[in-house]
């Protein structure tokens, strides 16, 4: 039955009947399984990896360590080259906050594989390419390469968050 708005695609919940207008209350008979922004089945989620990746170029770009801190669950980790892990909220903030003092990054990321492992985690594959400058040197920024790997884990409000991160530099681009 699909009530005085015969639409099929709708259950009807609730219907009140003033006196000139009708308040009705309905819900979708089925949750669809397309991506709000390609009409894909079962890409949703990646485009969701992909936002919280973008967020992460950004606030990489502007050395927002707070909002990168938020990328990550609470006990999330972060691997860099020569360095010991920075495990849960405050390693992470520590490890940006230093990265930051001594260099700034302008990085573009460029998604190379996303794979979706179960409805609450999933591996993102990129690299980024772009300029890194040493601080305090007054020496110019350099073309900077890296190669990345996160973990990601769905979170109860459906925004992913970066549970593993671990990067290495790769060749630059001539």
């Amino acid at each position: 039955m699909t009530g005085i708005l015969n639409l099929p695609g709708l259950r009807e919940l609730d219907r009140k009947e003033l006196e000139d207008e009708y308040h009705v209350k309905a819900e979708p008979a089925a949750i669809s399984r397309l991506c709000p922004h390609c009409g894909e089945l079962h890409r949703v989620q990646r485009h969701g990896i992909r936002q919280t990746l973008a967020r992460y170029e950004t606030a990489l770009n502007v050395a927002d360590t707070a909002t990168i801190v938020d990328l990550y669950t609470k006990d999330g980790i972060q691997m860099a080259p020569d360095a010991s892990a920075a495990v849960g909220a405050e390693g992470i903030k520590a490890a940006y906050e230093g990265t930051f003092k001594a260099i700034s990054l302008k990085l573009k990321f460029t998604v190379d594989e996303v794979k979706v492992l179960s409805k609450t985690s999933a591996l993102l594959r990129s690299h980024s390419a772009g300029t890194l400058k040493v601080n305090g040197t007054g020496q110019p920024a350099g073309p900077a390469a890296f190669k990345e790997l996160f973990i990601l884990n769905k979170q109860a409000n459906g925004q992913w968050k970066f549970s593993h991160y671990s990067f290495s530099t790769a060749p630059v681009a001539k």
